[in-house]
């Protein structure tokens, strides 16, 4: 009975910090549910003017966002708290109250003076924390935002919120590297983006672009001719000057010149020919995500040497070959002087892979120590054949 009277004791104390307007936030943690270990924040937010919870839950790289309406949102609290996750904290302006449960779940609430003073804001998607506008045009035409009424702002639609971030991270990223880029000053900056979907990463940069002051010009490269279509079709309504797309493939482009070149999630050795492209192109800034690298693994060959017991398992040999394929990549970069580093990208469930490598042109590169150095890795993995390799000495 003591049990379930600090459980309720909890639940109350949130009730009624949600409704007095005390409330700042909620933190979930000790996970005992199935899967990897989470956390759960809970906050408040409003949706349509009307007050919400969200709940934004982490587990491994994903990120799942739930909003309810106050009571269901604690319903829903009632159910996972003392089952998936045996601590609890409520901050509040007045105090903060704490429900955890030992190993054998027997919880235990104290409370003590407020750690928080001031709640974020609860509205929803603040746009002034992101470098994409949330009521930028291309954004509603490619299905991110909607609104219900003439009279008030887009929002993002629950279901692509994990869409927008990636994009806006993605723009933070590009214009972070581009301040430290030879393209600081560039006026008109040629963008290449291979593999560019829907467009929405094409979209977004260019308008980023042009609201730095510059004039970029911009062509998105896909293989799939309807959504060449789709997409120009928008740039075309919304009079975006200087951005087209083209039914095509890095292979298939010819090497003119070139300032930024962006692939992200080209297939196997899709990567190495839009590296190739900006490479030959002479780009200033090259930004790729590679995905699903099969060329290398077949060759790592683990016999009498010192890691065999890691290539004789196949997933474990997978990975080693992702990340020698990768390797390989980020040290021709270096060895054609190119400035590189390799970071994580936003995951959601529109991008399982989130490695990125970014390289920028630069004077100070040790180029020949980056060639030895991928000598030495081709010959300790035992691969012969890398196509980025291969391309550059035929050029």
């Amino acid at each position: 009975m003591a049990d379930d009277n600090d459980k309720t004791a909890f639940l109350q104390a949130m009730r009624e910090s949600v409704a007095g307007e005390t409330f700042l936030k909620a933190a979930l943690s000790k996970y005992h549910g199935l899967g990897e270990p989470a956390r759960c924040t809970v906050s408040r937010v409003l949706l349509k003017g009307a007050a919400s919870l969200r709940l934004v839950t982490r587990q491994g790289t994903q990120e799942t966002t739930q909003n309810f309406e106050p009571e269901a949102g604690l319903t829903h609290l009632a159910k996972i708290i003392g089952s998936d996750y045996l601590s609890a904290t409520l901050f509040t302006v007045r105090k903060d109250v704490s429900l955890v449960y030992s190993r054998k779940k027997v919880p235990r609430l104290t409370r003590s003076k407020p750690a928080l003073t001031e709640a974020p804001s609860p509205e929803h998607n603040r746009v002034k924390a992101y470098l994409v506008d949330v009521a930028s045009p291309f954004l509603a035409q490619l299905g991110v935002t909607h609104t219900d009424k003439s009279d008030k702002p887009p929002e993002v639609k629950a279901s692509m919120y994990g869409k927008y971030r990636q994009i806006c991270r993605f723009v933070e990223i590009l214009d972070q590297l581009i301040v430290a880029s030879p393209l600081k000053d560039a006026l008109a900056p040629r963008v290449v983006d291979i593999g560019s979907g829907k467009g929405y990463l094409t979209f977004a940069l260019h308008e980023h672009l042009r609201r730095l002051g510059k004039r970029p010009q911009t062509v998105g490269l896909e293989s799939n001719a309807g959504l060449v279509a789709q997409c120009t079709s928008i740039a075309t309504a919304l009079r975006i000057d200087g951005l087209s797309f083209e039914a095509s493939r890095a292979e298939d482009r010819k090497h003119d010149g070139l300032d930024i070149l962006i692939a992200l999630h080209a297939c196997d050795t899709a990567t190495d020919d839009a590296i190739h492209l900006g490479l030959t192109g002479n780009a200033s800034l090259i930004v790729c995500a590679p995905c699903c690298q099969h060329e290398i693994a077949p060759q790592l060959d683990g016999k009498a040497s010192p890691i065999e017991g890691l290539l004789k398992f196949g997933l474990l040999k997978q990975r080693q070959a992702d990340l020698v394929t990768d390797a390989a990549r980020a040290l021709l970069l270096e060895a054609h002087g190119y400035e590189v580093r390799i970071i994580e990208f936003v995951s959601s469930e529109h991008s399982a892979k989130n490695l990125l490598i970014t390289a920028v042109r630069s004077a100070t590169v040790d180029r020949r120590a980056a060639a030895s150095q991928y000598a030495q890795l081709a010959a300790f993995a035992g691969f012969k054949e890398q196509r980025l390799a291969r391309l550059l000495s035929d050029s």
